[in-house]
């Protein structure tokens, strides 16, 4: 079997686009269509179901996705053995709180990319559960979660870095009736509500972008992570009402499966 029709199938699984996974691969949308259609011919089973809002699997493509990722880590397991170890490229799938994928990670990134030009990075904002949940059932190669403490059945987790955490408003803004706060699922904004002694309006939104121009327009308070706020407070349109304990970074992987050599990299440039 190609394995260039095992990638498109996991491409177009994550973006449920055809249009999508062309421009991410570097092809016509014609040869996606005609990839999966001979992928689909091939086992003998439709993969996706063609909707209005894009493609979605079908049972028989969640299972064949499940395979497809195993056959494409042991190709790239194979080429490492034959290659040695001065070959170091594959896909790595990364999920990571929007903060980190905002603002810690691009420039890791591109250290990664500049050193080993044949390795791909797949970015994707992720609340610990999710995370986790990637992790464990091998579509994600590595996570990155802020948590107080994490302790999580059978994978690894790996304390990496601590992230400092602020409670900020527009200056002026004195009273703390209104939060505006990411969605639920974000460790340290559900940790602050636990926190709070009275019950104030809530707005959850699930971008830090949202969260932030409200708070700078004087609608209320945020908790964000100090990287999102640093523009604001320096200059001048958020300050700081008082630092909150500090989340910890950690890195996940699953110990039962072998990390290719692409993934051993960039575990090693984020740790």
């Amino acid at each position: 079997m190609d394995t260039r029709l095992l990638r498109t199938l996991l491409v177009l699984a994550r973006t449920g686009s055809f249009t999508a996974t062309a421009a991410e691969l570097h092809l016509v949308q014609s040869t996606v269509t005609s990839q999966v259609k001979a992928l689909e011919r091939h086992l003998g089973a439709r993969l996706f179901d063609r909707l209005p809002s894009g493609a979605r699997l079908t049972e028989a493509g969640r299972q064949a996705v499940e395979h497809a990722r195993e056959v494409l880590t042991s190709e790239q397991r194979l080429r490492d053995a034959v290659r040695g170890s001065t070959a170091v490229e594959g896909d790595v799938r990364i999920a990571a709180p929007e903060s980190m994928c905002a603002y810690r990670l691009p420039q890791r990134i591109a250290d990664v990319a500049l050193r080993w030009p044949g390795i791909s990075v797949h970015l994707s904002p992720a609340g610990t559960r999710q995370a986790l949940a990637g992790v464990r059932n091998g579509t994600l190669d590595l996570a990155l979660v802020l948590e107080d403490s994490l302790v999580a059945a059978g994978l690894k987790v790996t304390a990496i870095g601590v992230e400092p955490i602020e409670l900020v408003s527009a200056p002026g803004v004195v009273l703390d009736e209104r939060y505006f706060l990411l969605e639920e699922g974000c460790s340290y904004s559900d940790r602050f509500v636990r926190e709070l002694s009275a019950t104030p309006s809530i707005t959850r939104f699930g971008s830090i972008e949202a969260v932030r121009s409200c708070v700078v327009a004087g609608l209320g308070w945020t908790v964000l992570p100090r990287v999102a706020v640093a523009e604001q407070l320096d200059a001048g349109t958020l300050h700081r009402v008082r630092e909150l304990p500090d989340s910890t970074l950690f890195l996940v992987t699953d110990p039962r499966r072998t990390p290719t050599a692409a993934v051993r990299a960039v575990a090693a440039a984020l740790n």
